[in-house]
């Protein structure tokens, strides 16, 4: 077994969960094992490494981050337990695509252990026939990050008010390709307590990774960094370019779409449309 470190962040405000694994993997020297932060961030909305505001209403009500991974905009709050796995770039697979497999299959492993049938598609997870969990990765320093989340309630109409919409009718077609494209632990069953997770999420760790976790702190040389990121991550966002042109990627098959002002959705042929590549950073 492969020690790893667990930082666990509990309740915690947006930039200071992003800044802390950003800072942890920025910091990781050549020896340094793995990690794993945890915790509860509270409700933002946070884009992907490549977006920018011109994916949000004017006026949104909760705190905007963009986070430094891959991936499109995400609502996250209490209600997600919020992980980031961090590794040596060396022991993740050779090919960026491979990272999701790697990466997600102890989380499809904590679920099947309360009974939850998941399943991958590219960087989702998905559960009867719909997106539960999305991810997102990049190479910071000597570190693969790979972050997801176990969703246990999702707000849909909250995440739908904050998404740039030309038209009342988008959003109104929004949260109905929210509630067909996406679920939540709540759907299928009372979604089990913190400690439990964290149980099966750390046993799930050491059969399928090898890594064994042991709770730990913040060392000083990490502070240090996680306060270079709090400032990185606090600069001004740009507008930037919508990633999907008039609309929205809601799972890794499906899409909305506002051409011709009238919205709809898009299906894609499973494979068709590639995974998200981790990005660089620094």
């Amino acid at each position: 077994m492969l020690p790893a470190r667990w930082i666990d962040l509990g309740s915690t405000d947006p930039l200071t969960f992003h800044a802390t694994y950003a800072g942890v993997a920025d910091a990781r020297e050549a020896d340094d094992p793995p990690a794993v932060v945890w915790g509860r961030a509270g409700a933002h909305i946070c884009l992907g490494q490549s977006q920018g505001l011109c994916e949000l209403e004017d006026g949104v009500d909760v705190p905007v981050v963009r986070r430094p991974l891959g991936g499109g905009v995400v609502w996250v709050d209490e209600h997600q337990f919020s992980y980031v796995l961090i590794a040596p770039v060396e022991a993740a697979p050779p090919r960026h695509e491979q990272w999701y497999g790697w990466a997600l299959d102890p989380a499809i492993a904590t679920f099947r252990a309360f009974g939850l049938a998941v399943e991958r598609h590219a960087e989702d997870l998905w559960h009867a026939g719909r997106k539960i969990a999305g991810s997102g990765a990049a190479t910071i320093g000597r570190s693969a990050v790979i972050g997801s989340s176990f969703l246990l309630r999702f707000p849909r109409e909250r995440f739908a008010r904050a998404i740039a919409a030309a038209a009342p009718s988008f959003r109104v077609k929004l949260i109905e390709g929210l509630a067909a494209a996406m679920t939540d632990w709540a759907e299928a069953g009372d979604p089990p307590g913190e400690t439990a997770l964290r149980t099966a999420f750390q046993a799930s760790l050491a059969d399928r990774l090898g890594w064994c976790v042991r709770a730990d702190r913040i060392e000083a040389r990490e502070g240090n960094e996680i306060e270079h990121w709090r400032e990185e991550l606090s600069a001004p966002i740009d507008a930037g370019i919508r990633r999907v042109k008039d609309g929205i990627k809601l799972n890794a098959e499906l899409l909305l779409t506002g051409r011709g002002g009238a919205p709809r959705l898009e299906c894609m042929m499973h494979g068709s449309t590639p995974a998200d590549g981790p990005e660089r950073r620094r």
